[in-house]
């Protein structure tokens, strides 16, 4: 009896996890195919595009390589950029450690392959609720891990059905997709939020005088983001 509880508790948490994890398509959906049909664009071939999404699983800095690729770099740029594009995901991991105390070495691996930003919301809140951890992270994650590769399959198809008087909307919907999903963030704490962007801003756009396009994309992310660093939040100061 305790095994068949524990077999249905598995499925009942691998099940809420890919119905939290199918929660996030309007998040994959329109960055997957503007990313695919801009790959397209720069002259990747299709079955590459979507190795690149299955492989590196990382929209940003899938869309700062395309970005560099057609500004001319070279492999060691856009290894620079890949590393830290996902430099973030050793912050998530570290984030997130402390509540795989019951997952596996094999299933650590997995998750970490998986791993993207929505897992430090995900993976904690589901700790505080209780249940198989395990089951519920691999089921979550990989449900995005499949969305992104699908959609971007469907951008790949979509792509030579696309006027081409439609390439500078699409070359467009990238950035205004990752604009779109920094409104919350700036709204909800408008004095950091504001200082990032305006930091941000003046690095990335700035050096562009000295450095190639997307070194400065690069620097000004990092400057932004040690901006935001010190400015309290308005719960810090209300404690202070």
């Amino acid at each position: 009896m305790p095994t068949f509880v524990s077999r249905r508790t598995r499925i009942a948490d691998a099940v809420e996890g890919v119905r939290d994890g199918l929660l996030f398509i309007p998040l994959y959906l329109p960055l997957a195919i503007p990313y695919a049909i801009a790959g397209q664009m720069a002259g990747l071939r299709d079955w590459e595009i979507v190795l690149w999404s299955a492989v590196i699983y990382a929209g940003s800095a899938q869309l700062a390589c395309l970005s560099a690729l057609s500004a001319g770099a070279g492999l060691a740029e856009l290894l620079i950029i890949t590393f830290m594009a996902n430099a973030r995901h050793g912050f998530i991991a570290i984030g997130v450690s402390p509540y795989l105390g019951g997952v596996t070495r094999r299933a650590r691996l997995l998750l970490g392959f998986t791993l993207a930003t929505p897992s430090v919301g995900l993976l904690p809140a589901k700790a505080a609720r209780g249940g198989d951890l395990q089951a519920y992270g691999l089921s979550a994650q990989f449900c995005q891990w499949a969305q992104w590769v699908l959609f971007t399959l469907v951008g790949v198809w979509l792509g030579p059905r696309i006027p081409a008087a439609w390439n500078p909307v699409i070359g467009f919907a990238v950035p205004a997709a990752f604009l779109g999903l920094l409104v919350p963030l700036v709204r909800e704490s408008a004095g950091s939020g504001l200082t990032v962007a305006l930091v941000s801003a003046a690095l990335g756009l700035g050096l562009t005088l000295f450095w190639p396009p997307q070194i400065c994309a690069i620097v000004g992310t990092l400057g932004g983001a040690a901006a935001g660093l010190l400015i309290p939040e308005r719960g810090d100061r209300g404690k202070r």
